[in-house]
């Protein structure tokens, strides 16, 4: 026989709410820029995720970008690139920036202080190109620039590299002033791919040279 007045059960408030996959209180909503942090500082572009695919990771960024101050996305891809040595998802960030009219106008500043290897000028291009080659806007054509003034001959020789796209190509579009004489000379060099082999073990081995003496003489020096 039925109760005609049965005992109500209270429900647990957690019945309801899923947390990580499971039963348990709702997450705490997170704003834009913590968002916008969270996917950068974990992301190694086109790189699967634990969580989630590539290309959802860098479509969630470009979503993020336009929300945030852009003051603020500057300072989070400059901290991706300083503190967390992350080569690319800066670049991508900074490039995304170029869309935005508020964003636009740090451009110039950030690229300087994010090309921190002489590839990533070229690997930037590459980022800008990725969905169709189009004229370099001005805040970046800057900020390449200025990155030139970063490197010195070493470092411009190491990664002056047969690609699609090279340092000379990019130094012809952007017109970087030399401030010395020998940035004068160095330019030029890069325009005429004239710079000095570094002495590394990739070129010293490249070259035919006696592994075992390369070495030696390496680490004595």
């Amino acid at each position: 026989m039925s109760k005609l007045n049965p005992t109500i059960k209270s429900e647990s408030k957690f019945a309801s709410s899923r947390l990580a996959g499971g039963y348990g209180a709702l997450a705490a909503k997170q704003d834009a820029e913590s968002l916008l942090r969270r996917a950068v500082m974990a992301c190694l572009l086109w790189e699967d995720l634990a969580y989630g695919s590539a290309k959802d990771n860098a479509d969630n960024i470009v979503a993020l970008i336009p929300k945030v101050d852009p003051r603020i996305v500057a300072e989070i891809a400059v901290e991706a690139r300083v503190a967390q040595k992350l080569r690319h998802v800066p670049l991508f960030i900074a490039s995304e920036m170029l869309k935005h009219p508020l964003h636009r106008e740090y451009v110039a500043d950030v690229l300087p202080l994010i090309i921190t290897r002489a590839d990533q000028i070229t690997d930037f291009l590459s980022i800008y190109w990725k969905e169709k080659k189009r004229p370099i806007a001005a805040q970046a054509k800057r900020g390449l620039a200025e990155s030139f003034h970063n490197f010195n001959e070493y470092k411009f020789a190491k990664y002056d590299r047969d690609a699609a796209i090279k340092l000379r190509d990019v130094m012809r579009l952007v017109h970087p002033k030399p401030r010395d004489q020998y940035e004068s000379e160095l330019f030029g060099k890069v325009r005429s791919r004239t710079l000095t082999p570094p002495d590394t073990w990739e070129v010293a081995l490249s070259t035919g040279k006696d592994k075992r003496a390369t070495w030696e003489r390496l680490i004595t020096e």
